[in-house]
């Protein structure tokens, strides 16, 4: 008869990922068959390629072998992409979360505090405690039709709010003529840009 596996064995190995325009937080944890959650020391990385290659290399010296690596990371703008790029590149197991899942989650637990430090073990303790959705590269034509998307929402604001500008200054004090023109011109701007994006 096989002997059973310890109930110290680690059953699950997650890295959590905090990230931010120049650089991201990391937190290594892992969950043993006795539900116990046991997490390293955090370390900060250069949001670059050579930070990616770094935080594998840290990675694989903190990796229990046997276990499954998984990495957390919290869809913060467009700050995460190239790191979860690199990663499936590099066949690392990823899920990407939205903010809003992250917060419920953290409602649910007893930290009150919030540091970039915090947050990776946030993440890192999420993903040992759920079974998350894998991450998968959008493709090329999707990537482009999200970036067309983004765009033509910036601008659809950007001609709301120039349209309340337009008509508070119309209605002021004596509008100076030149004004006035220089914001129909910008408006014609925003119009001639938004046909060319849905062309």
């Amino acid at each position: 008869m096989a002997a059973l596996p310890s109930p110290t064995a680690p059953l699950k190995c997650v890295v959590g990922i905090d990230i931010a325009k120049n650089s991201f937080v990391a937190c290594v944890g892992h969950a043993t068959l006795n539900q116990q959650l046991h997490f390293g020391k955090e370390t900060t990385f250069a949001n670059s390629t050579s930070g990616f290659v770094a935080l594998l290399s840290w990675v694989g010296k903190q990796h229990l072998s046997g276990s499954p690596l998984w990495f957390v990371v919290e869809a913060t703008g467009v700050y995460y992409e190239e790191l979860a790029y690199f990663l499936a590149d590099n066949q690392q197991l990823l899920s990407v979360l939205l903010p809003n899942k992250v917060k419920h989650f953290a409602r649910s637990t007893e930290l009150k505090s919030k540091t970039d430090q915090l947050d990776a073990r946030l993440l890192c303790r999420l993903g040992l405690e759920r079974a998350l959705p894998a991450w998968r590269p959008p493709t090329p034509a999707l990537r482009q039709l999200r970036a067309l998307a983004r765009e033509r929402q910036v601008l659809v604001r950007q001609a709301a709010q120039l349209k309340i500008r337009v008509h508070a200054y119309q209605h002021s004090y004596q509008p100076d003529s030149r004004t006035l023109a220089r914001l129909a011109a910008q408006q014609q701007l925003l119009v001639n840009q938004l046909k060319s994006l849905d062309q």
